[in-house]
């Protein structure tokens, strides 16, 4: 089983695939003794993701639901994440097995990304246990989402007025990863006066009425990972 993990922080793709490696010896407890798992690289941005993925044999992609993004690159891969990127690799590599690594719990967003075809989505503090699980799981062809997080996708109310809807969200995530509202209209093909009346929802419902408040909100909270 190759696998491949894209992740923005060197520390944490470094210490998953030590994690990995060392998990009995490489080898899936009660399985084929020649089964391993083999950790082919790990990749910070979208275009070592994808040069990776050209060049190697991978399985299974452990993908951060943010990347290192590069807004000035000519390639249009450089400037993607989150939906986005996974959307283009479900095109581009259909027999991959992707495994969304991410400490957002958004039931919408979740879904969209399983009826991707995702192959797992768990959070950034799960145990080495369950770690495993995961990758026994995508090894046979299963889906795995991890039960605190299954539980709140039966439990959201699309109906709920104060929950984000999944572009409101994604707008808000991405003005956190330090993009300006021109550039997310670009990224998500959309007017920036939609951009902004996404954003202005968002604000109601979070009720806070200056871009000040917004962010301040945004980072006590820490509903997304704050670019610094």
């Amino acid at each position: 089983m190759n696998i491949l993990i894209a992740n923005e922080q060197k520390l944490f793709r470094r210490g998953l695939a030590s994690l990995i490696n060392n998990m009995s010896d490489g080898k899936f407890s009660g399985s084929d003794a020649k089964s391993t798992f083999n950790i082919v690289g790990d990749v910070s941005s979208p275009c070592e993701l994808i040069n990776k993925l050209t060049n190697s044999p991978v399985d299974t992609l452990l993908l951060g639901y943010s990347l290192k993004m590069n807004e000035d690159s000519h390639n249009p891969v450089s400037s993607l994440d989150g939906l986005n990127l996974v959307k283009w690799l479900k095109k581009r590599f259909p027999d991959l097995k992707i495994v969304v690594m991410s400490s957002y719990k958004h039931a919408p967003m979740i879904r969209t990304l399983l009826e991707m075809g995702i192959s797992g989505y768990i959070s950034m503090d799960i145990s080495e246990r369950t770690l495993k699980e995961v990758l026994i799981s995508v090894k046979n062809n299963e889906i795995y989402v991890e039960n605190v997080i299954m539980r709140s996708l039966f439990l959201h109310q699309q109906n709920n007025p104060c929950t984000l809807s999944l572009r409101e969200s994604e707008i808000l995530r991405l003005l956190c990863r330090g993009l300006s509202l021109t550039q997310i209209a670009d990224k998500m093909n959309l007017s920036i006066k939609t951009i902004s009346a996404h954003k202005i929802r968002a604000m109601n419902k979070l009720d806070v009425d200056t871009d000040s408040k917004l962010f301040i909100y945004l980072s006590k909270t820490k509903l997304f990972e704050m670019a610094l």
